[in-house]
């Protein structure tokens, strides 16, 4: 009767959803309308079945958070608190259109993100494609020419004769064993602690960690900001927060935090105990937090947290590509130095035996 759902389901489609919903919902439309109305408007998928069966719970009699619930794969636990914040307090509309803006902030920096790697990913690729050409079809049909026309080959010329011939003789067997250890791999990082071990590389990892590590600062602080600012509880907000991070090493400070904030600590103090070397929580963060809790105002710093490090990934997806571009065109000048000091040394020795 419940469709299960599947991946199919963009985060695009759920920025329009709930921006169509607190919109209905703003001109006068009952919640249960607006759901039907939208419904209408969906084409048959994995996004009409959801709203096909929240609408069912509704009419069942559960209110809206609880037949949320029942849909853990298109509505998160974040989504589900802002809501049910939202149904308590009468401002359902409000919650709907911010749930709208984060997944729409965080939508524009995951393609900012994208947008960066795109042109270095591009260049590798082609590095690595013009590599494979030359040495599996170019260098096989020159060198037999230049062996038979010169009796002694330089380091050069027989490194790249070498090459050529360890890619042709081996191609399936590396290619085999290039998918085995992608298997390998994507397997043991579904375990809990291959897991574990990879949110820690990408959190430390030099370069690409720092820009990772300001990306979960946006994203956590973010989402404490419209969790608290909807009338969510602070420990609770904690909790969501860490548990929506993305990242298991993150999740694990923010459940330490909302445990210490629970009885009674200091956000900012917990925040340093959990991260002395102030790696995520840096000495900023934690003063900016400290002085907010003086006046009741951590939500508000929390956006102006977030705001700060959006505009620091900006910068260092920028110092990131203008590192990796010159390493890649530093790459590329390397194989066509070596290919060409190959050849033009055999041919000169051509030359010199046609000489004499």
């Amino acid at each position: 009767m419940f469709p299960s759902l599947n991946s199919s389901i963009s985060l695009a489609d759920k920025i329009l959803f709930y921006e169509s919903i607190s919109n209905l919902l703003e001109w006068g439309i009952t919640l249960l309308a607006s759901f039907k109305w939208l419904l209408s408007r969906t084409h048959p998928g994995a996004l009409h079945d959801t709203l096909e069966n929240t609408i069912f719970f509704i009419e069942s009699g559960d209110s809206l958070n609880i037949a949320m619930r029942k849909f853990p794969d298109f509505y998160t636990q974040k989504e589900i608190a802002i809501v049910e914040s939202g149904e308590q307090t009468g401002m359902l509309k409000d919650a709907f259109m911010a749930i709208a803006s984060e997944l729409r902030m965080q939508e524009d920096l995951r393609r900012k993100v994208i947008g960066a790697l795109t042109y270095p990913l591009v260049i590798m690729f082609f590095l690595v494609l013009a590599l494979t050409v030359v040495m599996m079809y170019v260098v096989p049909q020159i060198m037999p020419i230049i062996a038979e026309m010169t009796t002694e080959i330089s380091l050069s010329t027989r490194s790249l004769i070498w090459v050529s011939n360890f890619l042709r003789h081996n191609i399936v067997f590396i290619i085999i064993v290039l998918i085995a250890l992608v298997l390998i791999f994507r397997g043991y990082t579904v375990t809990d602690i291959g897991k574990r071990w990879l949110d820690r590389v990408k959190l430390y990892t030099p370069i690409t960690g720092t820009i990772y590590k300001n990306y979960i600062v946006v994203q956590v602080m973010s989402t404490f900001h419209l969790l608290s600012s909807s009338g969510v509880s602070i420990v609770k907000a904690l909790r969501l927060t860490g548990a929506s991070a993305g990242n298991s090493t993150i999740a694990d400070m923010y459940s330490y935090i909302a445990d210490e904030v629970s009885k009674w600590k200091k956000i900012s103090e917990a925040m340093f105990e959990v991260d002395k070397e102030g790696y995520v929580f840096s000495s900023d963060i934690i003063q900016m937090i400290e002085s907010a809790e003086k006046t009741s105002t951590v939500h508000q710093i929390s956006k102006k947290i977030a705001e700060q490090y959006r505009r620091e990934v900006d910068a260092s997806l920028a110092v990131m590509v203008k590192l990796i571009e010159p390493i890649a065109l530093l790459m590329a000048w390397v194989f066509v130095m070596w290919f060409a000091i190959a050849i033009f040394s055999s041919i000169m020795q051509v030359v010199g035996v046609a000489g004499n």
